[in-house]
This record gives structure tokens, C-alpha cells and sequence, in this order.
């Protein structure tokens, strides 16, 4: 069972990864999910799996925030 406090911790990072990718799109537009998923793909070439994780992760909180957009 999470706390209130492990559940605010993780509010917490949601908005901070809603607001990088907020930033990505703005600086890389469209092509801000291709650039995230080939930097994950390279991260996985050098077995960096939280690295890649947290890549993706980021990918699809901008393609979450582009539903929202639309």
C-alpha cells in the first residue's frame, strides 16, 4: 500500500516529466518523439535500460500531452 507521501513523490515527478516534455516539444516540434526513441534505441545499444526507460518514459509523456493538445 503507498502512502501519502510515496503518493505526492510521485505526482511530483509526473508534472516534472510533464513539463520536460512540455520543453521537447518545443524545442524539437514533431520531431521530438523520433529524436527520444533513437536516443532510447542508442541507450539500449550500450545496455542502459533505465536509461532507455526513462527516455521512453519521457516519449510518451509528450505523446500523452499531444492527445491533450488535440
Amino acid at each position: 500500500m503507498t502512502d501519502v507521501t510515496e503518493t505526492r513523490d510521485i505526482r511530483e515527478i509526473h508534472d516534472l516529466t510533464g513539463n520536460v516534455a512540455l520543453h521537447y516539444l518545443d524545442k524539437y516540434g514533431e520531431d521530438a518523439v523520433p529524436f527520444l526513441e533513437n536516443a532510447a534505441a542508442v541507450f539500449e545499444d550500450n545496455e542502459d535500460i533505465h536509461g532507455r526507460n526513462r527516455l521512453l518514459r519521457l516519449r510518451d509523456e509528450i505523446l500523452i500531452c499531444q492527445m491533450e493538445m488535440s
